[in-house]
């Protein structure tokens, strides 16, 4: 790629970029039209005073006048017979020879630079009776055409008045660009307003608008952060108040130890799980920001997920089943494990003792679904939706399992939700589905 297509200034105002880049390429153009012009006013007009002199050789004056060549009458030999003594005889002897014509060199009159011509006249011109050398000459600066010349007897003058316009629209142009950016940096700076009332050049709306939204996300979470961190500050407070009053029993004696033990280890597995839900909302929170997902076994995740929660399958006498196959889906490793133990782990909670529970892998569509059953009693449709906001729990448990599965799906690209089995018209279990992708 040519470089200078690729460059940008490192510092300084894009007005000031606009107005040296545009300006300079017109003001660039005239001064090249005007070099060219005076290069050739310079050349057509040498070339007149080389004829002029040339023409005045025939026509040599009894003396000098102001403003006519100055001229050199002198015999062959150099010696002075008529005009100007301080002009020079010609230097070379053996010319101009009486055939070759003329001959123009360059000389001084007095320290004068001047343009010169010197020929030979035969015998009888005149009236003279000798062969004799005459030499005219003209200023060299009368060779330089003049400033006026050039702008007001060329085309020139329409070059400038033209240049002026376009600099005039240029100048216009650019303030009035530079007022649309300064409206849609006033935009940048109000992301609460409406993208309808934005007067801006409309290159930039999309990055108005993205930056409204990037805007009003930023307020949402650090909203949700807010209501979250206050949420779940007040349910570590109750486990702890509880285990200080448990405390205070057993140390008052009023309640026999063996008997408070066992509540205290409960309120203390709460307090560890809750503790455990809220690490893995930041890690959560890790995966949104680094966006990092790759390829994932669904059937070697599932099975992991089981197999770690396999003493509490095992201590409700379930009867489990892993079934069904599903190609890779984007995510990370470590949080679907993360879903599946909470789904899995809601899922046992809620399944009857003996009874059945499962996951199945099925693909088709262009969806992919995960499904975790059971053979529990249903959810209520007006708390189904509810059940995924943080610390909205049903019986037992922390309120947070299933909220966390719904943003680690988010994460992942994927989607979650309960829905109940149904069959001859009677709930018979519910599903829990995590699903890749639309589907037809």
């Amino acid at each position: 790629m040519i470089p200078w297509l690729t460059w940008t200034p490192r510092t300084g105002t894009l007005r000031r970029f606009l107005l040296c880049w545009l300006l300079g390429g017109v003001w660039a153009i005239v001064a090249a039209v005007t070099l060219w012009q005076v290069v050739q006013s310079a050349t057509h007009q040498a070339q007149s005073l080389d004829v002029r002199l040339v023409q005045a050789l025939s026509h040599v004056p009894p003396h000098t006048a102001p403003g006519q060549p100055a001229f050199r009458v002198s015999t062959m030999t150099g010696e002075w017979v008529a005009g100007d003594r301080d002009f020079a005889p010609f230097p070379w002897r053996n010319e101009p020879s009486a055939t070759s014509g003329p001959t123009l060199y360059v000389a001084h009159i007095r320290g004068v630079l001047v343009r010169a011509a010197a020929a030979r006249l035969p015998a009888g011109t005149a009236g003279r009776p000798a062969e004799t050398l005459v030499q005219v000459a003209l200023p060299w600066r009368d060779r330089l055409p003049g400033w006026r010349e050039v702008v007001f007897e060329s085309p020139l003058a329409w070059v400038y008045a033209c240049a002026v316009v376009v600099s005039v629209v240029i100048v216009s142009g650019v303030l009035v660009a530079l007022r649309w950016l300064g409206r849609a940096r006033a935009a940048l700076h109000d992301p609460g307003a409406d993208t309808h009332d934005y007067a801006g050049p409309s290159e930039l709306l999309p990055a108005v608008q993205r930056m409204r939204e990037l805007h009003q996300r930023q307020t949402q979470w650090v909203d949700e952060q807010r209501r979250f961190l206050a949420d779940a500050s007040h349910q570590l407070r109750t486990p702890m108040a509880v285990l200080r009053t448990q405390l205070q029993s057993a140390i008052a004696g009023d309640v026999p130890v063996s008997e408070l033990l066992p509540q205290m280890l409960h309120t203390v597995d709460r307090a560890a799980g809750l503790a455990n839900q809220l690490l893995s909302l930041t890690k959560v929170e890790q995966l949104k920001r680094t966006g990092h997902l790759a390829p994932v076994d669904l059937h070697a995740a599932a099975r992991d997920a089981v197999m770690e929660l396999a003493p509490l399958i095992g201590a409700k006498r379930l009867d489990f089943a892993l079934e069904g196959t599903a190609p890779p889906v984007p995510g990370d490793a470590v949080m679907l494990g993360e879903l599946l133990r909470n789904l899995l782990a809601n899922a046992i909670h809620h399944a009857p003792p003996a009874g059945r529970l499962g996951v199945l892998l099925r693909d088709g569509a262009g969806r992919t679904e995960l499904v975790v059953w059971d053979e529990g009693p249903g959810v209520d449709e007006d708390v189904r939706q509810r059940l995924f906001q943080p610390f909205s729990a049903g019986k037992g448990g922390t309120g947070l399992g299933l909220s966390i599965c719904r943003q680690i799906a988010g994460a992942m690209g994927a989607s979650v939700d309960l829905y109940n089995r149904i069959d001859a018209g009677g709930v018979i279990g519910v599903d829990a589905v995590v699903a890749w992708g639309q589907g037809p």
